[in-house]
Protein backbone atom coordinates (compact mmCIF):
# COMPACT_ATOMS: atom_id res chain seq x y z
CA UNK A 1 0.00 0.00 0.00
CA UNK A 2 2.55 2.36 0.82
CA UNK A 3 4.61 2.01 -2.27
CA UNK A 4 1.15 3.00 -4.53
CA UNK A 5 1.20 5.86 -2.39
CA UNK A 6 4.74 6.61 -2.86
CA UNK A 7 4.20 5.95 -7.08
CA UNK A 8 0.62 8.35 -7.16
CA UNK A 9 2.62 10.76 -5.33
CA UNK A 10 6.05 10.76 -7.57
CA UNK A 11 3.44 10.26 -11.12
CA UNK A 12 1.48 13.53 -10.18
CA UNK A 13 5.01 15.41 -9.36
CA UNK A 14 6.08 14.70 -12.37
CA UNK A 15 3.32 15.26 -14.06
CA UNK A 16 2.99 18.81 -13.05
CA UNK A 17 6.78 19.56 -14.07
CA UNK A 18 7.51 20.65 -17.63
CA UNK A 19 7.75 23.60 -20.53
CA UNK A 20 5.15 25.63 -21.41
CA UNK A 21 4.96 28.06 -24.68
CA UNK A 22 3.55 31.58 -24.76
CA UNK A 23 3.51 34.70 -26.19
CA UNK A 24 3.46 37.99 -24.84
CA UNK A 25 1.35 40.90 -26.29
CA UNK A 26 0.62 45.04 -25.93
CA UNK A 27 -2.70 46.33 -25.20
CA UNK A 28 -2.85 50.38 -25.14
CA UNK A 29 -3.80 51.08 -21.54
CA UNK A 30 -7.66 53.48 -21.62
CA UNK A 31 -6.08 56.90 -21.52
CA UNK A 32 -3.63 57.06 -24.24
CA UNK A 33 -0.87 59.96 -24.86
CA UNK A 34 -1.42 59.99 -28.39
CA UNK A 35 0.78 61.33 -30.81
CA UNK A 36 1.06 65.51 -32.28
CA UNK A 37 -0.54 65.78 -35.11
CA UNK A 38 2.07 66.85 -37.16
CA UNK A 39 4.29 63.88 -35.82
CA UNK A 40 7.06 62.14 -37.49
CA UNK A 41 7.32 58.86 -38.85
CA UNK A 42 9.20 56.08 -36.87
CA UNK A 43 10.43 52.98 -37.65
CA UNK A 44 11.12 50.48 -35.24
CA UNK A 45 14.48 48.79 -35.88
CA UNK A 46 15.75 45.51 -35.39
CA UNK A 47 16.31 45.25 -31.51
CA UNK A 48 19.15 43.03 -30.08
CA UNK A 49 19.03 40.42 -27.02
CA UNK A 50 21.28 41.29 -24.24
CA UNK A 51 19.81 38.73 -22.12
CA UNK A 52 22.28 35.67 -20.40
CA UNK A 53 19.55 33.02 -20.96
CA UNK A 54 18.73 30.64 -23.53
CA UNK A 55 17.46 32.07 -26.37
CA UNK A 56 13.31 31.47 -25.86
CA UNK A 57 13.84 31.16 -22.18
CA UNK A 58 11.29 33.30 -20.39
CA UNK A 59 10.85 32.23 -16.89
CA UNK A 60 10.41 29.54 -14.33
CA UNK A 61 8.50 28.42 -11.49
CA UNK A 62 10.81 26.70 -8.66
CA UNK A 63 10.33 24.36 -5.89
CA UNK A 64 11.02 25.16 -1.91
CA UNK A 65 14.43 24.16 -2.55
CA UNK A 66 15.24 26.13 -5.73
CA UNK A 67 15.06 22.95 -8.22
CA UNK A 68 12.70 24.12 -11.94
CA UNK A 69 9.48 22.59 -11.39
CA UNK A 70 7.45 24.53 -14.88
CA UNK A 71 9.34 26.13 -17.04
CA UNK A 72 8.04 29.36 -19.48
CA UNK A 73 9.65 30.18 -22.60
CA UNK A 74 8.31 32.57 -25.52
CA UNK A 75 6.44 30.97 -28.97
CA UNK A 76 8.97 33.26 -30.95
CA UNK A 77 12.27 35.09 -29.85
CA UNK A 78 11.80 37.39 -26.81
CA UNK A 79 13.33 40.24 -28.85
CA UNK A 80 11.26 40.17 -31.34
CA UNK A 81 8.12 40.08 -28.82
CA UNK A 82 9.59 43.33 -27.19
CA UNK A 83 9.90 44.58 -30.36
CA UNK A 84 6.89 44.45 -31.55
CA UNK A 85 5.06 45.61 -28.56
CA UNK A 86 6.95 48.86 -29.02
CA UNK A 87 5.84 48.80 -32.86
CA UNK A 88 2.05 48.15 -31.29
CA UNK A 89 2.38 50.71 -28.67
CA UNK A 90 3.64 53.63 -31.44
CA UNK A 91 0.84 52.47 -33.66
CA UNK A 92 -1.81 52.84 -30.84
CA UNK A 93 -0.43 56.06 -30.58
CA UNK A 94 -0.97 57.43 -33.96
CA UNK A 95 2.47 57.24 -35.18
CA UNK A 96 3.34 55.69 -38.68
CA UNK A 97 5.82 53.83 -39.56
CA UNK A 98 8.30 54.59 -42.19
CA UNK A 99 11.52 53.19 -43.16
CA UNK A 100 13.36 56.36 -44.66
CA UNK A 101 12.82 58.33 -41.17
CA UNK A 102 14.02 58.47 -37.55
CA UNK A 103 14.44 54.87 -35.80
CA UNK A 104 13.73 53.62 -32.44
CA UNK A 105 16.23 50.28 -31.75
CA UNK A 106 16.68 48.76 -28.30
CA UNK A 107 18.50 45.82 -26.36
CA UNK A 108 16.60 43.77 -24.26
CA UNK A 109 18.34 43.64 -21.38
CA UNK A 110 16.11 41.51 -18.74
CA UNK A 111 12.74 40.27 -19.87
CA UNK A 112 12.49 37.44 -16.68
CA UNK A 113 9.55 35.73 -14.57
CA UNK A 114 9.77 33.80 -11.70
CA UNK A 115 7.80 32.46 -8.82
CA UNK A 116 9.02 30.39 -5.68
CA UNK A 117 6.02 31.89 -3.04
CA UNK A 118 5.54 34.81 -4.76
CA UNK A 119 5.56 35.91 -8.71
CA UNK A 120 7.84 38.13 -9.92
CA UNK A 121 8.34 39.80 -13.07
CA UNK A 122 11.57 42.32 -14.44
CA UNK A 123 11.59 43.89 -17.89
CA UNK A 124 14.77 46.35 -18.73
CA UNK A 125 14.90 47.56 -22.00
CA UNK A 126 17.85 49.92 -23.42
CA UNK A 127 16.46 52.32 -25.99
CA UNK A 128 17.83 54.29 -29.20
CA UNK A 129 16.42 57.07 -31.13
CA UNK A 130 18.85 57.53 -34.63
CA UNK A 131 18.39 59.87 -37.13
CA UNK A 132 17.72 58.80 -41.21
CA UNK A 133 22.20 59.26 -41.27
CA UNK A 134 21.95 56.47 -38.11
CA UNK A 135 23.44 58.83 -35.70
CA UNK A 136 22.04 58.25 -32.15
CA UNK A 137 20.47 61.27 -30.64
CA UNK A 138 18.64 59.87 -27.97
CA UNK A 139 19.40 56.98 -25.19
CA UNK A 140 17.78 55.70 -21.90
CA UNK A 141 17.31 52.63 -19.82
CA UNK A 142 13.85 51.48 -18.98
CA UNK A 143 12.82 49.20 -16.07
CA UNK A 144 9.91 47.54 -14.35
CA UNK A 145 9.60 45.26 -11.53
CA UNK A 146 6.45 43.30 -11.21
CA UNK A 147 5.64 41.32 -7.32
CA UNK A 148 2.20 39.82 -6.83
CA UNK A 149 0.89 37.54 -4.44
CA UNK A 150 1.29 36.31 -0.63
CA UNK A 151 3.88 34.52 1.43
CA UNK A 152 0.47 32.61 2.42
CA UNK A 153 0.03 31.98 -1.23
CA UNK A 154 -1.87 28.30 -1.82
CA UNK A 155 -0.92 28.45 -5.56
CA UNK A 156 3.10 27.58 -5.22
CA UNK A 157 4.95 24.93 -6.40
CA UNK A 158 3.47 22.17 -8.49
CA UNK A 159 0.06 24.48 -8.10
CA UNK A 160 1.66 27.49 -9.17
CA UNK A 161 -0.19 28.15 -13.12
CA UNK A 162 2.61 28.94 -15.75
CA UNK A 163 -0.18 31.23 -17.17
CA UNK A 164 -0.44 33.45 -14.16
CA UNK A 165 3.28 34.04 -14.06
CA UNK A 166 3.30 34.81 -18.27
CA UNK A 167 0.28 37.08 -17.88
CA UNK A 168 2.69 39.10 -15.01
CA UNK A 169 5.60 39.34 -17.25
CA UNK A 170 3.14 40.45 -20.12
CA UNK A 171 2.03 43.46 -18.07
CA UNK A 172 5.36 44.11 -16.58
CA UNK A 173 6.37 44.50 -20.43
CA UNK A 174 3.13 46.87 -21.48
CA UNK A 175 4.54 49.06 -18.31
CA UNK A 176 7.77 49.16 -19.96
CA UNK A 177 6.41 50.24 -23.49
CA UNK A 178 4.24 52.69 -22.14
CA UNK A 179 6.60 54.32 -19.66
CA UNK A 180 9.16 54.93 -22.53
CA UNK A 181 6.69 55.79 -25.48
CA UNK A 182 4.95 58.38 -22.52
CA UNK A 183 8.55 60.08 -21.39
CA UNK A 184 8.36 63.28 -22.40
CA UNK A 185 12.32 63.39 -23.55
CA UNK A 186 12.03 60.16 -25.57
CA UNK A 187 8.69 61.55 -27.20
CA UNK A 188 10.78 64.98 -27.77
CA UNK A 189 13.55 62.69 -29.35
CA UNK A 190 11.30 60.73 -32.01
CA UNK A 191 9.50 64.22 -32.35
CA UNK A 192 6.17 62.84 -31.41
Amino acid sequence: MTRILLAALLAGALSACGTTSGGLGYAPPAQLNRASAGAQPVAVARFSDGRDEKTNWLGVIRGGFGNHLKTLESDRPPVELVQTAFADGLRARGVRADAGGLQLAGTVRKLYCDQVIRREANVIVDLAVRGADGRETFSRSYAVDLIEGSVLAADTGIFASTENLRLLLERALREVVDKALDDPELRAALRI
